[in-house]
C-alpha cells in the first residue's frame, strides 16, 4: 500500500468514525410522531445513495473512460486538500449548530436559528462540506464519470432534503427564516 493510499485510508476511517459518532449522538427518538418517523425512514436512504454511488464510482475509476488531465500525484494532493476542507466545513457547521444539529429533520425544544459563522453565507454548510468531500474522492479516483456518480445522486438527495428542512424551518421560524433565506444561499456562497 502506498503512502497516499494509507493517507486516504486514515482519512476515510476518521471520517467514518466521526459520522457514526455524530449520528449516534444526535439521533432522535420518536414516541408519538408518526409523520416524523416516516421522514426518518426516508432519511435512511442517504446511506443507500452513498454506498451505490461509491460502488459505481469505483467501477468508473477502474474503467478510466474520461480521465482527469493531471498526474496521479498532483491529483492526490488536490483531492486530499479538498477532502480536508470539505470535512472541516462539515464538522465546523455541525459544531456551530451544537445541540440543534440532528441527522433527522426535526425542530427541537427551544430551537434557535443559527445565522453566524458559515451560516451567515450559506444555510446548509454541512451539506456543502459533504459535497466537497465526495467531489474530492472523485478527483482522487481520476475519472470525470466517477466524480459525477459520486456528486450527482448525493446532490439530488440533498436538494430534496434541503426542501424538506426549509419547509419545516419556515413553519417554525416564519418571517425570520424567510428573511435569512433572502440574504443567504443554500450551498455555495453568492451562487446557489
Amino acid at each position: 500500500m502506498t503512502f497516499i493510499q494509507q493517507l486516504w485510508l486514515i482519512l476515510a476511517g476518521i471520517w467514518t468514525v466521526l459520522e457514526i459518532l455524530v449520528g449516534y449522538k444526535t439521533r432522535v427518538s420518536f414516541h408519538d410522531s408518526v409523520p416524523q418517523l416516516k421522514n426518518y425512514q426516508k432519511e435512511r436512504l442517504i446511506w443507500l445513495v452513498v454506498v451505490i454511488s461509491i460502488i459505481g464510482a469505483f467501477g468508473f475509476k477502474h474503467l478510466q473512460l474520461v480521465q482527469l488531465p493531471m498526474s496521479y500525484g498532483v491529483r492526490q494532493i488536490i483531492a486530499l486538500i479538498m477532502m480536508s476542507i470539505g470535512l472541516m466545513i462539515r464538522f465546523y457547521a455541525i459544531k456551530r449548530l451544537g445541540r440543534f444539529f440532528s441527522t433527522t429533520v426535526v425542530i427541537q425544544n427551544e430551537h434557535a436559528l443559527i445565522t453566524h459563522g458559515l451560516y451567515q453565507f450559506i444555510r446548509h454548510p454541512a451539506y456543502t462540506g459533504l459535497l466537497i468531500s465526495f467531489f474530492a474522492i472523485g478527483v482522487a479516483m481520476g475519472d470525470i464519470l466517477a466524480i459525477l456518480i459520486l456528486v450527482l445522486p448525493l446532490g439530488l438527495f440533498l436538494k430534496q432534503r434541503i426542501s424538506v428542512e426549509e419547509d419545516i424551518l419556515i413553519g417554525h421560524f416564519g418571517k425570520d427564516y424567510l428573511e435569512y433565506a433572502v440574504r443567504t444561499k443554500k450551498l455555495i456562497p453568492w451562487l446557489y
